[in-house]
């Protein structure tokens, strides 16, 4: 069965209701066991129903009924849902829970969990943050807001030599990765955060809002204003505008505010893309 339709049958069975609105998805079911029947606009469930309901959970699903409700997968791993029926996708938990994406700078080792491994370029590491903390031997983390920037980060065309020498290369989050994991490993490492973000004011707010936040990592303020005067992206910048402008205006963070003073000087946005040079493929 489908979650949804195990999910709904749960209520059934629960609900101490008869009448119950007629969603394409039970209503399927009716049709398709015999169990309830069509009322007007409405579908009925007698206990007896709600009995067979149950029965049938059981032999199809392996799932309890009695003690069983459609919120019990909530926030359970798949391998933990098994515990509660045969179908490990009924949680509602990403895979990838309290897991981060982090890599080295091309050329330097990633170091976690006092070894030092040596990725492939384009290659991260998997894991869960709490885990990436343990006996972290990098000094500085490097904070990458959008994926392709952070996969190819060896293909950036400006010197990232501002990070430190060896920063913990740390893939912001989304959709995939949550944010808030990041912002969790952040919180514990308690290093300097640099970070590489959108050059637009969006990107300044990500920056701000950073856990030890201490700078930008960007190319030099002549070829960003050269990037900027050729790019076309007013209306990206405009749109962040609002909800961006009163804390950029306000920010005292002396990088912040320099590049604050660039983009408002240009009124375009830039991705951060822009500076990830072009496969040769």
């Amino acid at each position: 069965m489908e979650k949804n339709l195990i999910s709904s049958l749960l209520r059934v069975y629960h609900s101490e209701k008869s009448r119950f609105a007629a969603s394409a998805t039970l209503s399927r079911f009716v049709e398709t066991y015999g169990i309830g029947h069509a009322k007007g606009a409405s579908l009925v469930f007698t206990d007896r129903d709600k009995q067979d309901v149950a029965a049938l959970l059981r032999v199809t699903e392996g799932i309890d009924a009695a003690t069983t409700t459609s919120a019990s997968w909530d926030a359970l791993s798949r391998a933990e849902s098994l515990d509660l029926g045969g179908n490990e996708k009924l949680t509602s938990s990403t895979v990838r829970r309290d897991r981060v994406a982090v890599r080295a700078l091309p050329g330097r080792p990633l170091l976690l969990d006092g070894r030092e491994m040596h990725l492939p370029d384009g290659a991260n590491l998997d894991i869960e943050w709490h885990l990436a903390s343990r006996r972290n031997g990098h000094d500085a983390v490097l904070v990458v807001e959008n994926w392709e920037a952070f996969a190819g980060i060896e293909r950036t065309t400006f010197d990232l030599s501002g990070a430190g020498c060896n920063p913990l290369v740390l893939f912001r989050g989304s959709p995939v990765y949550r944010q808030d994991h990041a912002v969790a490993l952040l919180d514990q490492l308690t290093l300097p955060v640099h970070a590489f973000v959108d050059f637009d004011p969006a990107g300044l707010v990500i920056a701000l809002s950073l856990p030890g936040f201490v700078d930008l990592v960007a190319p030099a303020a002549d070829e960003l204003q050269r990037a900027l005067a050729a790019s076309t992206n007013t209306e990206r910048y405009l749109s962040q505008l609002p909800e961006a402008q009163g804390i950029l205006d306000a920010a005292a963070h002396p990088s912040i505010a320099a590049h604050w003073r660039i983009q408002k000087a240009h009124g375009k946005a830039l991705p951060q893309e822009y500076f990830l040079a072009r496969r040769a493929w």
